[in-house]
């Protein structure tokens, strides 16, 4: 029987999948392609307004990550960007412009160092969960809740962790705004207002599975996140994690 949409199934052997657990989430509800193959733009910008994220915050997003990447766009195709993903006449049979998840993990585009969950490039997997950072991230939670504040501080002390580890740790300030900014979205989709902060459970399931915390009560925002709003947030968390 064919899975409906919402219905949850975690990935499968060939299924392409993302560094970003909410991505993931999305592909294993089935509100963008659930082998993460060829998702068109208004695909992926009805899936992310879906969570909560506005029409603007959706639309730049996407904007910028279906542009071409070019490590060198004044001397790469035209409209090219070095945060796009896509590459060349990357099209559907249809002639749509496509993007496949694993895209989203492609060296100097939107993938950084210094990841909550994941390894840095140079030092293993930055692509999948990895299981010990996982582990004190959850750990990392106080009282049960991930506040803005406690997520930014987290954030630095990764910073400070692989600033050690990581000779050639590749992190500016461009990297720590994205950083933050992704952490910023992940707080305003699933926080449960300003002082509750998010509930570990919603993290374990989006983080530990992969899956969108329904069974834990979560339920999409009324009123979506836009850009004022996430600002605020992302200010808030960079505050906190600022480690230049």
């Amino acid at each position: 029987m064919a899975l409906q949409k919402g219905q949850y199934h975690p990935a499968g052997p060939g299924d392409l999948r993302s560094p970003c657990p909410v991505l993931n989430s999305l592909a294993n509800h089935g509100f963008i392609a659930r082998d993460g193959q060829d998702i068109t733009a208004s695909e992926l910008k009805a899936a992310v307004q879906y969570v909560g994220l506005g029409l603007d915050i959706a639309s730049a997003l996407v904007s910028r990550v279906f542009q071409v990447h070019s490590d060198d766009p004044k001397n790469g195709p035209p409209g090219s960007s070095r945060a796009g993903l896509r590459d060349p006449n990357q099209v559907n049979k249809d002639g749509v412009p496509v993007l496949n998840l694993d895209q989203v993990g492609r060296p100097h585009a939107l993938e950084h160092d210094v990841s909550i969950t994941r390894q840095d490039r140079e030092l293993g997997d930055c692509i999948h969960l990895d299981p010990e950072l996982y582990r004190r991230f959850i750990q990392s939670a106080k009282e049960g809740k991930f506040r803005s504040a406690d997520m930014g501080s987290y954030r630095k002390k990764r910073y400070g962790e692989q600033k050690r580890d990581n000779p050639h740790l590749q992190f500016g300030k461009f990297e720590h705004y994205v950083g933050c900014a992704e952490l910023a979205a992940l707080r305003c989709v699933f926080g449960k207002g300003v002082k509750k902060g998010i509930p570990d459970d919603y993290v374990r399931a989006v983080f530990g599975e992969e899956r969108l915390p329904y069974d834990e009560g979560w339920n999409p925002r009324r009123f979506k996140a836009f850009f004022p709003e996430a600002l605020v947030v992302l200010l808030v968390i960079s505050r906190y994690a600022w480690p230049f």
